[in-house]
């Protein structure tokens, strides 16, 4: 659903800063997204307990200022699921 969008139209419907790099005549934008604090531990009788700390790395390529790919990387890599590279995307998909 992100292919062919623009840089501009990204930037307007993302709250997430990307880190944005070269590689030839391919722009990369990578963007970062983490679990909530209360995501990451879950109630047990009388206490909580602590899961894994986890995120998603969201790489897109542009060429030419429009998405040509798109490629989800969860953090740490055993953990799979990639709901929070959808979540930078939410508004952009009209979700």
């Amino acid at each position: 659903m992100l292919i062919g969008k623009t840089r501009q139209e990204l930037s307007a419907c993302t709250s997430v800063q990307p880190q944005e790099s070269m590689v030839g005549d391919l722009t990369v934008l990578k963007y970062y997204k983490e679990a909530s604090i209360l995501e990451e531990s879950f109630p047990a009788s009388k206490s909580a307990v602590a899961r894994v700390h986890h995120g998603c790395w969201a790489t897109l390529g542009l060429k030419n200022d429009r998405v040509e790919g798109v490629q989800y990387d969860s953090v740490p890599s055993s953990y799979k699921s990639d709901d929070h590279c959808d979540e930078i995307f939410q508004n952009c998909l009209g979700k």
